[in-house]
Protein backbone atom coordinates (compact mmCIF):
# COMPACT_ATOMS: atom_id res chain seq x y z
CA UNK A 1 0.00 0.00 0.00
CA UNK A 2 2.74 2.45 0.99
CA UNK A 3 4.80 1.56 -2.09
CA UNK A 4 1.83 2.17 -4.36
CA UNK A 5 1.15 5.52 -2.69
CA UNK A 6 4.78 6.57 -3.10
CA UNK A 7 4.61 5.68 -6.79
CA UNK A 8 1.39 7.68 -7.19
CA UNK A 9 2.99 10.53 -5.25
CA UNK A 10 6.01 10.66 -7.59
CA UNK A 11 3.80 10.33 -10.68
CA UNK A 12 1.52 13.14 -9.47
CA UNK A 13 4.46 15.48 -8.80
CA UNK A 14 6.13 14.82 -12.16
CA UNK A 15 2.88 15.02 -14.12
CA UNK A 16 1.96 18.26 -12.38
CA UNK A 17 5.40 19.69 -13.11
CA UNK A 18 5.05 18.80 -16.80
CA UNK A 19 1.61 20.43 -16.91
CA UNK A 20 2.89 23.51 -15.09
CA UNK A 21 5.77 23.92 -17.51
CA UNK A 22 3.43 23.68 -20.51
CA UNK A 23 1.03 26.10 -18.84
CA UNK A 24 3.89 28.59 -18.55
CA UNK A 25 4.74 28.09 -22.24
CA UNK A 26 1.39 29.68 -23.16
CA UNK A 27 2.43 32.92 -21.48
CA UNK A 28 6.20 33.04 -21.93
CA UNK A 29 8.65 31.55 -24.42
CA UNK A 30 10.76 28.74 -22.99
CA UNK A 31 14.21 27.98 -24.32
CA UNK A 32 14.18 25.10 -26.85
CA UNK A 33 17.46 23.71 -25.51
CA UNK A 34 17.08 20.45 -23.61
CA UNK A 35 19.29 21.39 -20.61
CA UNK A 36 17.24 24.53 -20.07
CA UNK A 37 13.93 22.70 -20.36
CA UNK A 38 15.13 20.01 -17.97
CA UNK A 39 16.18 22.72 -15.51
CA UNK A 40 12.76 24.35 -15.71
CA UNK A 41 11.08 20.97 -15.33
CA UNK A 42 13.12 20.45 -12.17
CA UNK A 43 12.06 23.85 -10.88
CA UNK A 44 8.40 23.05 -11.56
CA UNK A 45 8.80 19.69 -9.80
CA UNK A 46 10.26 21.51 -6.81
CA UNK A 47 7.23 23.81 -6.71
CA UNK A 48 4.65 21.03 -6.99
CA UNK A 49 6.28 18.84 -4.38
CA UNK A 50 7.18 21.53 -1.84
CA UNK A 51 5.47 21.35 1.55
CA UNK A 52 4.16 24.70 2.85
CA UNK A 53 3.22 24.46 6.52
CA UNK A 54 1.86 27.40 8.43
CA UNK A 55 4.46 28.34 11.00
CA UNK A 56 7.38 27.12 8.87
CA UNK A 57 8.27 29.81 6.26
CA UNK A 58 11.69 28.33 5.43
CA UNK A 59 10.51 26.29 2.42
CA UNK A 60 8.67 29.13 0.71
CA UNK A 61 11.45 31.66 1.38
CA UNK A 62 14.07 29.37 -0.17
CA UNK A 63 12.06 27.92 -3.05
CA UNK A 64 10.68 31.24 -4.39
CA UNK A 65 14.05 32.86 -5.29
CA UNK A 66 15.38 29.52 -6.58
CA UNK A 67 12.45 29.17 -8.98
CA UNK A 68 12.75 32.80 -10.10
CA UNK A 69 16.42 32.25 -10.94
CA UNK A 70 15.47 29.12 -12.93
CA UNK A 71 12.86 31.10 -14.89
CA UNK A 72 15.34 33.90 -15.60
CA UNK A 73 17.80 31.42 -17.10
CA UNK A 74 15.36 29.20 -19.00
CA UNK A 75 12.73 31.60 -20.35
CA UNK A 76 12.88 34.42 -22.89
CA UNK A 77 11.51 37.94 -22.76
CA UNK A 78 12.15 41.09 -20.80
CA UNK A 79 13.41 40.93 -17.22
CA UNK A 80 10.10 42.12 -15.77
CA UNK A 81 8.13 39.65 -17.83
CA UNK A 82 10.21 36.69 -16.65
CA UNK A 83 10.16 37.82 -13.01
CA UNK A 84 6.41 38.47 -13.02
CA UNK A 85 5.51 35.17 -14.72
CA UNK A 86 7.84 33.24 -12.41
CA UNK A 87 6.44 34.93 -9.31
CA UNK A 88 2.84 34.43 -10.46
CA UNK A 89 3.20 30.69 -11.01
CA UNK A 90 5.28 30.04 -7.90
CA UNK A 91 2.88 32.03 -5.72
CA UNK A 92 -0.15 30.28 -7.22
CA UNK A 93 1.28 26.84 -6.50
CA UNK A 94 2.46 27.85 -3.01
CA UNK A 95 -1.00 29.18 -2.12
CA UNK A 96 -2.55 25.89 -3.15
CA UNK A 97 0.15 23.86 -1.37
CA UNK A 98 -0.42 25.82 1.85
CA UNK A 99 -4.13 25.05 1.70
CA UNK A 100 -3.43 21.44 0.81
CA UNK A 101 -0.81 20.72 3.47
CA UNK A 102 -2.61 22.45 6.34
CA UNK A 103 -6.31 21.87 5.69
CA UNK A 104 -6.84 19.01 3.23
CA UNK A 105 -6.70 16.30 5.93
CA UNK A 106 -9.55 18.05 7.73
CA UNK A 107 -11.92 17.04 4.91
CA UNK A 108 -10.47 13.57 4.25
CA UNK A 109 -11.64 10.44 6.11
CA UNK A 110 -9.35 9.63 9.03
CA UNK A 111 -8.81 6.07 7.71
CA UNK A 112 -7.67 7.48 4.37
CA UNK A 113 -5.37 10.14 5.80
CA UNK A 114 -2.93 8.51 8.23
CA UNK A 115 0.18 10.02 9.76
CA UNK A 116 2.63 7.64 8.09
CA UNK A 117 1.53 8.54 4.58
CA UNK A 118 -0.57 11.67 5.07
CA UNK A 119 1.78 13.92 3.04
CA UNK A 120 1.89 11.37 0.22
CA UNK A 121 -1.89 11.38 -0.03
CA UNK A 122 -2.19 15.17 0.13
CA UNK A 123 0.37 15.61 -2.69
CA UNK A 124 -1.95 13.73 -5.04
CA UNK A 125 -4.27 16.76 -5.05
CA UNK A 126 -1.69 18.90 -6.90
CA UNK A 127 -2.39 16.94 -10.10
CA UNK A 128 -6.09 17.89 -10.54
CA UNK A 129 -5.22 21.50 -9.67
CA UNK A 130 -2.44 21.51 -12.30
CA UNK A 131 -4.83 20.01 -14.86
CA UNK A 132 -7.45 22.71 -14.21
CA UNK A 133 -4.82 25.46 -14.37
CA UNK A 134 -3.47 24.05 -17.64
CA UNK A 135 -6.89 23.72 -19.30
CA UNK A 136 -8.00 27.21 -18.27
CA UNK A 137 -4.76 28.81 -19.45
CA UNK A 138 -4.88 26.95 -22.77
CA UNK A 139 -8.44 28.10 -23.36
CA UNK A 140 -7.71 31.73 -22.51
CA UNK A 141 -4.17 31.84 -23.86
CA UNK A 142 -3.19 34.90 -25.94
CA UNK A 143 -1.39 34.72 -29.26
CA UNK A 144 2.16 33.40 -29.15
CA UNK A 145 3.56 36.73 -30.30
CA UNK A 146 1.81 38.85 -27.68
CA UNK A 147 3.89 41.55 -26.02
CA UNK A 148 3.21 43.79 -23.05
CA UNK A 149 5.33 46.81 -22.23
CA UNK A 150 7.75 46.74 -19.32
CA UNK A 151 5.60 49.28 -17.50
CA UNK A 152 2.65 46.88 -17.76
CA UNK A 153 4.73 43.98 -16.49
CA UNK A 154 5.96 46.12 -13.58
CA UNK A 155 2.34 46.92 -12.74
CA UNK A 156 1.44 43.22 -12.78
CA UNK A 157 4.50 42.55 -10.60
CA UNK A 158 3.29 45.07 -8.03
CA UNK A 159 -0.19 43.51 -8.09
CA UNK A 160 1.41 40.14 -7.38
CA UNK A 161 3.31 41.42 -4.35
CA UNK A 162 0.11 41.99 -2.31
CA UNK A 163 -1.29 38.42 -2.36
CA UNK A 164 2.25 37.06 -2.01
CA UNK A 165 2.62 39.15 1.14
CA UNK A 166 -0.61 37.61 2.43
CA UNK A 167 0.74 34.09 1.91
CA UNK A 168 4.08 34.93 3.54
CA UNK A 169 2.35 36.52 6.53
CA UNK A 170 -0.04 33.61 6.98
CA UNK A 171 2.79 31.08 6.82
CA UNK A 172 4.83 33.10 9.34
CA UNK A 173 2.07 34.08 11.80
CA UNK A 174 1.56 30.68 13.38
CA UNK A 175 4.57 30.21 15.68
CA UNK A 176 6.28 26.85 16.04
CA UNK A 177 6.17 27.24 19.80
CA UNK A 178 2.37 26.98 19.68
CA UNK A 179 2.46 23.27 18.90
CA UNK A 180 -0.48 22.51 21.15
CA UNK A 181 -2.77 24.75 19.09
CA UNK A 182 -4.75 23.04 16.34
CA UNK A 183 -4.18 24.86 13.06
CA UNK A 184 -7.57 23.77 11.77
CA UNK A 185 -9.21 25.98 14.38
CA UNK A 186 -7.73 29.02 12.66
CA UNK A 187 -10.07 29.12 9.68
CA UNK A 188 -9.14 32.73 8.98
CA UNK A 189 -5.80 31.47 7.66
CA UNK A 190 -7.58 29.20 5.17
CA UNK A 191 -9.76 32.12 4.04
CA UNK A 192 -6.71 34.35 3.55
CA UNK A 193 -4.87 31.64 1.59
CA UNK A 194 -7.93 31.09 -0.59
CA UNK A 195 -8.19 34.83 -1.26
CA UNK A 196 -4.51 34.93 -2.21
CA UNK A 197 -4.93 31.93 -4.52
CA UNK A 198 -7.88 33.55 -6.30
CA UNK A 199 -5.91 36.80 -6.57
CA UNK A 200 -3.01 35.04 -8.28
CA UNK A 201 -5.35 33.28 -10.70
CA UNK A 202 -7.08 36.60 -11.44
CA UNK A 203 -3.73 38.23 -12.26
CA UNK A 204 -2.91 35.36 -14.62
CA UNK A 205 -6.27 35.98 -16.26
CA UNK A 206 -5.43 39.69 -16.51
CA UNK A 207 -2.32 38.82 -18.54
CA UNK A 208 -4.43 37.03 -21.15
CA UNK A 209 -7.04 39.81 -21.20
CA UNK A 210 -4.39 42.52 -21.67
CA UNK A 211 -2.71 40.49 -24.41
CA UNK A 212 -6.01 40.02 -26.28
CA UNK A 213 -6.83 43.71 -25.93
CA UNK A 214 -3.42 44.62 -27.31
CA UNK A 215 -4.00 42.30 -30.26
CA UNK A 216 -7.31 44.03 -31.00
CA UNK A 217 -5.63 47.44 -30.81
CA UNK A 218 -2.89 46.26 -33.13
CA UNK A 219 -5.41 44.97 -35.66
CA UNK A 220 -7.28 48.28 -35.45
CA UNK A 221 -4.04 50.17 -36.03
CA UNK A 222 -3.15 48.06 -39.07
CA UNK A 223 -6.66 48.49 -40.45
CA UNK A 224 -6.42 52.26 -40.11
CA UNK A 225 -2.97 52.35 -41.71
CA UNK A 226 -4.20 50.18 -44.59
CA UNK A 227 -7.29 52.36 -45.03
CA UNK A 228 -5.22 55.53 -45.31
CA UNK A 229 -2.80 53.76 -47.65
CA UNK A 230 -5.66 52.64 -49.86
CA UNK A 231 -7.22 56.10 -49.93
CA UNK A 232 -3.90 57.64 -50.98
CA UNK A 233 -3.48 54.95 -53.64
CA UNK A 234 -7.00 55.53 -54.94
CA UNK A 235 -6.34 59.25 -55.15
CA UNK A 236 -3.19 58.67 -57.20
CA UNK A 237 -5.02 56.26 -59.45
CA UNK A 238 -7.83 58.74 -59.89
CA UNK A 239 -5.35 61.40 -60.96
CA UNK A 240 -3.91 59.05 -63.56
CA UNK A 241 -7.37 58.23 -64.90
CA UNK A 242 -8.29 61.93 -64.90
CA UNK A 243 -5.20 62.78 -66.95
CA UNK A 244 -6.04 60.08 -69.45
CA UNK A 245 -9.60 61.34 -69.65
CA UNK A 246 -8.34 64.86 -70.30
CA UNK A 247 -6.23 63.73 -73.23
CA UNK A 248 -8.78 65.13 -75.67
CA UNK A 249 -8.52 68.52 -74.03
CA UNK A 250 -4.75 68.43 -74.28
CA UNK A 251 -5.00 67.68 -77.98
CA UNK A 252 -7.23 70.73 -78.44
CA UNK A 253 -4.72 72.86 -76.56
CA UNK A 254 -1.93 71.58 -78.78
CA UNK A 255 -3.84 72.53 -81.92
CA UNK A 256 -4.35 76.07 -80.66
CA UNK A 257 -0.78 76.71 -79.49
CA UNK A 258 1.76 78.49 -81.68
CA UNK A 259 4.50 76.37 -83.23
CA UNK A 260 7.24 77.47 -80.81
CA UNK A 261 5.23 76.41 -77.71
CA UNK A 262 3.61 73.32 -79.16
CA UNK A 263 6.80 71.24 -79.05
CA UNK A 264 7.55 71.92 -75.39
CA UNK A 265 3.92 71.21 -74.42
CA UNK A 266 3.99 67.91 -76.31
CA UNK A 267 7.25 66.89 -74.62
CA UNK A 268 5.75 67.64 -71.22
CA UNK A 269 2.78 65.42 -71.97
CA UNK A 270 5.02 62.64 -73.27
CA UNK A 271 6.90 62.60 -69.98
CA UNK A 272 3.74 62.02 -67.99
CA UNK A 273 3.51 58.30 -67.15
CA UNK A 274 -0.27 58.50 -67.06
CA UNK A 275 -0.30 58.59 -70.87
CA UNK A 276 2.23 55.83 -71.37
CA UNK A 277 1.04 53.15 -68.93
CA UNK A 278 -1.79 50.72 -69.13
CA UNK A 279 -3.47 49.91 -65.82
CA UNK A 280 -5.47 46.91 -67.02
CA UNK A 281 -3.18 44.34 -65.44
CA UNK A 282 -5.94 42.00 -64.31
CA UNK A 283 -9.63 41.72 -63.53
CA UNK A 284 -9.44 43.29 -60.08
CA UNK A 285 -9.60 47.13 -60.02
CA UNK A 286 -7.81 47.46 -56.68
CA UNK A 287 -4.82 45.42 -57.84
CA UNK A 288 -4.81 47.43 -61.07
CA UNK A 289 -4.71 50.68 -59.11
CA UNK A 290 -1.82 49.55 -56.92
CA UNK A 291 0.24 48.18 -59.81
CA UNK A 292 -0.37 51.27 -61.93
CA UNK A 293 0.80 53.66 -59.23
CA UNK A 294 3.76 51.50 -58.22
CA UNK A 295 4.79 50.98 -61.84
CA UNK A 296 5.45 54.71 -62.21
CA UNK A 297 7.60 54.63 -59.05
CA UNK A 298 9.50 51.59 -60.32
CA UNK A 299 10.29 53.30 -63.59
CA UNK A 300 11.32 56.49 -61.86
CA UNK A 301 13.69 54.48 -59.65
CA UNK A 302 15.08 52.61 -62.69
CA UNK A 303 14.03 49.21 -61.35
CA UNK A 304 13.52 46.47 -63.90
CA UNK A 305 10.15 44.87 -63.21
CA UNK A 306 8.73 41.57 -64.41
CA UNK A 307 5.05 41.00 -63.73
CA UNK A 308 3.00 37.89 -64.31
CA UNK A 309 -0.59 38.57 -63.19
CA UNK A 310 -3.41 36.09 -63.74
CA UNK A 311 -6.44 37.37 -61.84
CA UNK A 312 -9.45 36.98 -64.15
CA UNK A 313 -12.12 38.59 -61.93
CA UNK A 314 -12.58 40.89 -58.97
CA UNK A 315 -11.24 39.38 -55.74
CA UNK A 316 -13.59 38.90 -52.76
CA UNK A 317 -11.34 40.54 -50.15
CA UNK A 318 -11.63 44.00 -48.64
CA UNK A 319 -10.06 46.67 -50.84
CA UNK A 320 -7.83 48.04 -48.08
CA UNK A 321 -6.47 44.55 -47.39
CA UNK A 322 -5.66 43.92 -51.05
CA UNK A 323 -4.02 47.32 -51.31
CA UNK A 324 -1.90 46.65 -48.22
CA UNK A 325 -0.75 43.23 -49.45
CA UNK A 326 0.41 44.31 -52.90
CA UNK A 327 1.59 47.81 -51.98
CA UNK A 328 3.58 46.78 -48.91
CA UNK A 329 5.18 43.87 -50.77
CA UNK A 330 6.28 46.22 -53.56
CA UNK A 331 7.36 48.95 -51.14
CA UNK A 332 9.66 46.53 -49.30
CA UNK A 333 11.13 45.30 -52.60
CA UNK A 334 11.65 48.87 -53.84
CA UNK A 335 13.31 49.83 -50.56
CA UNK A 336 15.71 46.89 -50.91
CA UNK A 337 16.49 47.62 -54.57
CA UNK A 338 17.30 51.26 -53.87
CA UNK A 339 20.36 50.12 -51.92
CA UNK A 340 21.81 48.52 -55.07
CA UNK A 341 23.32 49.84 -58.25
CA UNK A 342 20.84 50.56 -61.02
CA UNK A 343 22.05 47.61 -63.10
CA UNK A 344 21.19 45.20 -60.24
CA UNK A 345 17.74 46.54 -59.42
CA UNK A 346 15.14 43.96 -60.36
CA UNK A 347 11.76 42.91 -58.99
CA UNK A 348 9.72 39.91 -60.07
CA UNK A 349 6.05 39.82 -59.13
CA UNK A 350 3.78 36.86 -59.78
CA UNK A 351 0.15 36.63 -58.74
CA UNK A 352 -2.54 34.14 -59.70
CA UNK A 353 -6.10 33.51 -58.60
CA UNK A 354 -7.66 30.14 -59.25
CA UNK A 355 -8.46 26.71 -57.84
CA UNK A 356 -9.72 28.28 -54.62
CA UNK A 357 -6.66 30.33 -53.68
CA UNK A 358 -4.96 33.65 -54.41
CA UNK A 359 -1.17 33.47 -54.61
CA UNK A 360 1.28 36.35 -54.48
CA UNK A 361 5.04 36.00 -54.85
CA UNK A 362 7.55 38.81 -55.07
CA UNK A 363 11.33 38.53 -55.17
CA UNK A 364 14.22 40.97 -55.33
CA UNK A 365 18.01 40.75 -54.96
CA UNK A 366 19.38 40.90 -51.41
CA UNK A 367 23.17 40.52 -51.65
CA UNK A 368 23.81 41.16 -47.95
CA UNK A 369 21.13 38.78 -46.65
CA UNK A 370 21.87 35.53 -44.85
CA UNK A 371 20.13 32.38 -46.06
CA UNK A 372 17.00 31.94 -43.96
CA UNK A 373 13.50 30.57 -44.16
CA UNK A 374 10.58 31.89 -42.13
CA UNK A 375 7.08 30.42 -42.32
CA UNK A 376 4.05 31.64 -40.48
CA UNK A 377 0.28 31.52 -40.42
CA UNK A 378 -0.08 32.97 -36.95
CA UNK A 379 2.94 34.68 -35.48
CA UNK A 380 4.31 37.95 -36.73
CA UNK A 381 7.49 37.95 -38.72
CA UNK A 382 9.60 40.77 -37.35
CA UNK A 383 12.01 42.18 -39.92
CA UNK A 384 13.31 45.63 -38.91
CA UNK A 385 12.90 48.50 -41.33
CA UNK A 386 15.95 50.10 -42.87
CA UNK A 387 14.28 53.48 -43.16
CA UNK A 388 15.54 56.25 -40.87
CA UNK A 389 12.07 57.08 -39.58
CA UNK A 390 11.47 53.87 -37.64
CA UNK A 391 8.47 55.33 -35.83
CA UNK A 392 6.37 55.66 -38.97
CA UNK A 393 7.83 52.75 -40.91
CA UNK A 394 8.38 49.04 -40.31
CA UNK A 395 4.72 47.99 -40.21
CA UNK A 396 4.65 46.59 -43.77
CA UNK A 397 5.37 42.94 -43.07
CA UNK A 398 3.45 43.04 -39.79
CA UNK A 399 0.41 44.41 -41.56
CA UNK A 400 0.68 41.78 -44.29
CA UNK A 401 1.00 38.99 -41.75
CA UNK A 402 -2.04 40.26 -39.83
CA UNK A 403 -4.09 40.21 -43.05
CA UNK A 404 -2.86 36.72 -44.00
CA UNK A 405 -3.74 35.46 -40.54
CA UNK A 406 -7.20 37.07 -40.63
CA UNK A 407 -8.02 35.36 -43.94
CA UNK A 408 -6.62 32.02 -42.70
CA UNK A 409 -3.82 32.07 -45.25
CA UNK A 410 -0.11 31.33 -45.14
CA UNK A 411 2.96 33.49 -45.58
CA UNK A 412 6.55 32.42 -46.14
CA UNK A 413 9.73 34.46 -46.41
CA UNK A 414 12.94 32.98 -47.80
CA UNK A 415 16.38 34.43 -48.39
CA UNK A 416 18.45 32.14 -50.56
CA UNK A 417 21.26 32.69 -53.07
CA UNK A 418 21.18 36.43 -52.29
CA UNK A 419 17.53 36.69 -53.33
CA UNK A 420 14.73 37.77 -50.99
CA UNK A 421 11.49 35.94 -51.78
CA UNK A 422 8.08 36.55 -50.21
CA UNK A 423 5.25 34.12 -50.94
CA UNK A 424 1.72 34.10 -49.57
CA UNK A 425 -1.64 32.61 -50.39
CA UNK A 426 -5.19 33.26 -49.24
CA UNK A 427 -8.22 30.98 -49.68
CA UNK A 428 -10.82 32.24 -52.13
CA UNK A 429 -13.71 29.85 -51.57
CA UNK A 430 -14.51 31.01 -48.03
CA UNK A 431 -15.16 34.56 -49.15
CA UNK A 432 -16.96 34.15 -52.46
Amino acid sequence: MITALKFLHAAAILSSAWLLMHTMSYLIEITPKKPGRLLLFGGCSLLCGMMIFIGDPINILITTPVFLIVVLFTCKGSFWKRVTIGLLFSSTIFSFNALRDNYIHAVLPRTFYQAEHGYTVSCLFILPFAIILYLCTRKLTPEKDYTLSDSMWRLLFLLTITPLGIVLNVVSLFQLSDQNINIQSHREYAVLLLIALLAFISILWCVTVLARQQDLERQSMFTEINRKYYEAMEQQHFEIRRLKHDLANHIQVLSSLPEDKRKSYAQELAGNTAFTQSFAYCGDPTVNAVLTVKRSILERCHICTKMDIEIPAQLPYHKTDLCALYANALDNAIDACMKLEETKREITLKSKAGRGILCLEISNPAPDAVTTSEKSSGSLLLFPTSKPDKTNHGFGLKSMQEIVKRYHGHMEIRTEDQVFDLFLYLPLTEYQ
